[in-house]
């Protein structure tokens, strides 16, 4: 046709795409400056005096929440009942997405007089705090692994005169895992180490062990200065947590060794900071243990039976182990992944073996005809068989036969003939 229906329809719609284009353009342009406003600034690590509120919120789901997935679990539980310990710098309680009674008063063990926890100047505890129960709150999609857990702050390290951060002596850390059990405390993360064993420190973990009181530690982030061996991590009862990144790589920073427990996101998570509501972004095996010890709070509230050590047999069996023997130096028994250790049966646990079932076995291979009667039996089944198909091939023309002449004795005996000449 001459009519050029293709040309016509371009002049018409040429405008319109124009227009799409430039809104989608505008679009991407101002969905650029509003993500470039609202990105979570990294979280400061060298600051001098305490940290200054965060100024950014991560409106959306962090890529930490949304491989593991937390909510998912939700149904069953979201961690109430459960106490966890922070052994840190302290957890601001009036955070917003830990306020409402979330964070406990708690203890100040490093300055004499009994002084409560729930603030925070440093903002290391609140961060960690942040990461197991934050709760959630209308403008961003993080929120805490465990939000109905509560946060009991032990405060073992404050900053210093000069400003600097805080350090903790391994005594500091004996001294707040203690205080954590003695406060009611089910769960124990502490994201700290040293690399020298302590009397002191093995006898708190034997301590919190001896009460049910399960402990999870970071790895530490020396793997590119000799890696060398951490406490508490390394201690048997402790779960040791290395960090890994968006891809499921392996942090360089990370601690390695065959007591690595397991892992968890580690590079780039979001939490929140004290005195403000925005968010912050940190990485380290630091905050690679707080989802380690969300997911701990979750089986705890949903299998309160089970024991500190069971718990922590539970979170390792049921991992996403990696394609390696285990446990692997770099990974530990893998990935927590809470939906499964929430919810997997493990017979171990019920202390009663189930029956083993067994495949049925294959048929065997037909063998050699016995002698005697077998080749007469099957040289009749082999005669027998074209005798019947001739007889079915009979019946189905006599019957055929019926339906469209109608039946008569006369076409009987026509068919009778034809049978004996087939």
């Amino acid at each position: 046709m001459s009519e050029k229906p293709g040309r016509g329809y371009r002049r018409r719609s040429a405008v319109p795409a124009c227009l799409l284009v430039a809104g989608m353009v505008w679009t991407t342009l101002l969905a650029g400056v509003a993500t470039a406003q609202q990105a979570p600034a990294p979280l400061p690590t060298e600051q001098k005096g305490c940290l200054q509120p965060p100024t950014s919120t991560e409106t959306g789901v962090p890529w930490a929440q949304q491989q593991l997935t937390p909510e998912r679990v939700w149904p069953l539980t979201k961690g109430a009942g459960v106490t966890v310990g922070v052994v840190d710098t302290g957890v601001d309680a009036k955070t917003p997405q830990l306020s409402g009674g979330r964070v406990q008063r708690g203890l100040d063990v490093a300055s004499p007089g009994g002084k409560p926890a729930d603030d925070d100047c440093f903002g290391h505890g609140t961060f960690v705090a942040g990461i197991i129960a934050a709760g959630p709150r209308p403008g961003t999609g993080f929120s805490g692994i465990a939000p109905e857990a509560k946060i009991l702050p032990i405060r073992c390290a404050t900053v210093t005169q000069d400003g600097a951060p805080p350090a903790l002596t391994a005594v500091e850390m004996a001294n707040g895992i203690r205080a954590a059990v003695d406060g009611g405390a089910r769960v124990i993360n502490i994201s700290a180490s040293t690399d020298a064993p302590d009397q002191d420190l093995a006898d708190a973990v034997r301590y919190a062990a001896g009460r049910d009181v399960l402990v999870v530690a970071s790895a530490a982030n020396s793997a590119q200065q000799g890696d060398p061996v951490t406490y508490p991590a390394s201690y048997p009862s402790v779960i040791a947590v290395g960090a890994v990144d968006s891809t499921g790589k392996k942090a360089d920073f990370s601690q390695t060794g065959k007591f690595l427990s397991l892992v968890a996101p580690g590079v780039g998570v979001t939490s929140v900071g004290p005195r403000g509501a925005g968010h912050w972004l940190g990485s380290g095996t630091s905050y690679a243990a707080p989802f380690v010890a969300g997911v701990a709070a979750l089986v705890r509230a949903y299998h309160p039976e089970l024991t500190a050590e069971q718990v922590k047999r539970r979170l390792e069996l049921t991992a996403d182990h990696p394609a390696a023997t285990l446990p692997d130096p770099g990974f530990g028994w893998g990935t927590v992944n809470a939906m499964a250790a929430v919810t997997t049966v493990l017979p171990a646990e019920s202390g009663v073996t189930l029956p083993v079932v067994t495949a049925e076995p294959a048929p065997l291979p037909p063998g050699k005809p016995a002698p005697g009667n077998g080749s007469l039996v099957a040289l009749s089944a082999a005669l027998s068989v074209p005798v019947l198909a001739l007889l079915g091939l009979l019946l189905y023309k006599l019957f055929r036969g019926a339906r469209t002449r109608r039946w008569t004795p006369a076409r009987v005996a026509e068919v009778t003939r034809r049978s004996e000449v087939g």
